[in-house]
């Protein structure tokens, strides 16, 4: 088989081609299946073409990382409260996202990228965690709430069980689940408003 490299007049799409080829290898054959040759050969460029623009898996591992966690940051940014009174704004998007997530769509299958990237590597668990820091540093006066880490919890559950391909991963258990946990979360909103109001 002959390589047909990509020009690299758009050196930005050829990385784009990269990562995405990547992510469908991790999605379809795990983690132990992404190598340099698997990547350049799904990808139409040569091995040497592609470590022009990632010098090596560590390299181009992490480039992925980082473009899906810039991907769920913007799904994020998509979906929470531009009322930044509202309690638990950010985890309530958090959970959104993740409920949300249809795996039949490849764009959405980041997800699972991510899930297969965070179960196999502490150094990505680590800098997950360095983004939700970030994150609830951000948003501290609305969701330091026990309320706020339920949701937070149940978003991460969710996670484990599509990983593990779960049957609580079901469309309708997932729309059941959020819909409790909304009602869960309006509920706690209300008592906080009796609360400050001075009402038992």
């Amino acid at each position: 088989m002959t390589y047909q490299p990509q020009r690299k007049n758009n050196p930005d799409a050829t990385r784009a081609s990269l990562l995405e080829c990547a992510a469908q290898i991790i999605v379809e054959d795990g983690m132990a299946a992404l190598t340099l040759d698997n990547v350049a050969r799904r990808a139409g460029v040569s091995k040497g073409g592609l470590l022009h623009h990632y010098p090596g898996k560590e390299a181009l591992v992490s480039g992925l990382f980082e473009q899906v966690v810039a991907w769920f940051d913007g799904r994020i940014d998509v979906l929470i409260n531009p009322d930044e009174t509202v309690q638990a704004r950010f985890s309530r998007a958090y959970l959104g996202v993740i409920a949300g997530i249809d795996m039949t769509v490849p764009e959405e299958k980041r997800l699972a990228v991510l899930m297969l990237m965070l179960s196999s590597d502490p150094h990505f668990c680590a800098r997950w965690n360095q983004w939700v820091e970030a994150r609830l540093h951000q948003h501290r006066l609305t969701d330091r709430t026990a309320v706020a880490r339920t949701l937070r919890l149940a978003a991460d559950g969710l996670w484990l069980s599509d990983l593990g391909g779960g049957p609580d991963s079901r469309p309708s258990v997932r729309r059941e689940i959020l819909q409790f946990l909304e009602a869960l979360d309006t509920a706690q909103a209300g008592a906080g408003n009796f609360a400050n109001k001075g009402i038992s």
